[in-house]
């Protein structure tokens, strides 16, 4: 895992406390739980875009798209809190929270999407909606990007590429690289030739891939895409491309599933969802993690047809799905968003905090660009030595060195060669002062 800790190496430098409990942690969890940095941070509070850890040093964090109103929201604290004062059961009952919250977030969300389904998380909401496309399309090919994540799942990963050569891919799944194209700084596609040739060379590959799995005799049920593509180097770039792959796939007998868990809920600041952003026609949408501020809940937003064809040979029920302490917390997230403007916030703090970087590091030789969309950013580390070659150990030493002043970041990338930030959407004007200043700090490091 990019940026993780490597418990080869010892505790190092860890304080004694810290040292034990990491030691606690790996008797317990063993090795399947990795946790960040090479000096570990071990964290008690949170509030807003800050993180407090135990000896009381506050660390801003420009990571977590978790917490996407802030840590320790009170508006969401308030709302779960009231709602496990009055019940939280399945929703095979009939409740007011699930239908409330269903068709709130059906209204964010253009008329032919008009069906939810909900899950616990990202991964469940995905591997649903593999099946639903199974299902319509008769068909089991799915499609890819080169390092794509879309969650743990057996089915979902296994067209999750970035899990590395270890867990064996589907035979089905055919990944399509997309990074040579779209990876470069923001301002590349803004000339319009430059954008058609890319969004030319994007589909053909993948109506090259759809070819392999209609030869393979698999057919193409669907595109799975997520909406940033945060693992395959965070690339907004060309905006419109999805939209292109999206009548391909159409074209091909499938679907396009929109894997919103990353994009979602007014993170890219032009549009609440990164496949309006891209204007593609989706047939279904995922989401998770953001949903609910850190209560766990994600769901499955779909074309009727579709799900009615689901129904019809099997069903879908789902014990915690759709509970109302999660519908409570999720409400309380679209409450924030409105009431404190936060995709426009994030518009506009993502093009300050993009422009602020760009004209800080641009005289640097590690520094090969930055790509944004609203609070999502991504830049690249390169080597010093003009090659244009990605340096992952370069920017591992920024990570961890931003990491040292109480900075919260991680990498991207099949490599981990591009620092990756998407802090909460709360995050303030005096928050982006204090990560440029932390960045001025460690300038040295790009050469």
């Amino acid at each position: 895992m990019v940026n993780s800790f490597d418990p080869s190496k010892g505790p190092g430098d860890l304080a004694p406390d810290e040292a034990s409990l990491l030691a606690r942690r790996r008797r317990a969890l063993g090795v399947l739980a990795p946790v960040f940095y090479e000096h570990p941070v071990h964290i008690v509070r949170g509030r807003g875009a800050h993180l407090f850890s135990a000896d009381g040093a506050d660390y801003l964090d420009c990571y977590n798209n978790v917490a996407v109103v802030g840590h320790a929201n009170p508006h969401v604290r308030e709302a779960v809190a009231d709602q496990l004062t009055r019940q939280d059961t399945h929703t095979r009952y009939l409740q007011d929270e699930v239908v409330d919250y269903a068709e709130r977030l059906l209204d964010t969300f253009p008329e032919p999407l008009d069906h939810v389904a909900f899950t616990n998380s990202g991964s469940e909401s995905n591997d649903l909606a593999l099946r639903m496309a199974r299902t319509f399309t008769g068909h089991r090919g799915v499609v890819v990007t080169g390092n794509a994540y879309h969650g743990i799942t057996a089915l979902v990963s296994s067209v999750s590429p970035s899990f590395g050569t270890g867990l064996p891919l589907a035979p089905f799944l055919v990944s399509v690289p997309v990074d040579d194209v779209l990876k470069h700084p923001d301002g590349t596609f803004d000339d319009p030739d430059v954008a058609a040739c890319a969004r030319a060379e994007l589909v053909a590959r993948f109506e090259a891939a759809f070819t392999r799995l209609h030869d393979a005799g698999y057919g193409v049920s669907a595109v799975l895409l997520d909406q940033i593509f945060s693992s395959d180097g965070v690339l907004p770039g060309a905006a419109g491309w999805v939209g292109d792959v999206a009548d391909a796939v159409h074209r091909a007998g499938g679907l396009l599933i929109a894997d919103e868990v990353q994009s979602g809920f007014a993170r890219t600041g032009e549009r609440f969802w990164g496949f309006l952003r891209h204007q593609a026609d989706a047939d279904i949408v995922t989401m998770g993690k953001p949903m609910g501020n850190g209560i766990p809940t994600g769901a499955v937003v779909y074309k009727h047809g579709i799900g009615d064809t689901f129904a019809e040979c099997t069903r879908y029920f789902n014990t915690f799905g759709g509970n109302p302490v999660s519908m409570r917390a999720a409400g309380a997230v679209l409450d924030e968003i409105d009431r404190l403007g936060l995709q426009r916030h994030a518009r506009d703090l993502g093009d300050r905090i993009a422009a602020s970087m760009n004209d800080l590091l641009a005289d640097t030789p590690r520094f090969g660009g930055i790509r944004h969309s609203g609070l999502f950013l991504g830049v690249d580390v390169l080597a010093d030595d003009g090659s244009g070659r990605p340096d992952p150990a370069a920017a591992a030493r920024i990570i961890a060195a931003l990491r040292e002043r109480r900075v919260l970041i991680s990498g991207s990338a099949a490599d981990g060669s591009s620092l990756k930030l998407r802090p909460p959407l709360v995050f303030s004007g005096s928050d982006a002062d204090r990560l440029l200043s932390a960045l001025a700090d460690v300038k040295p490091l790009f050469g």
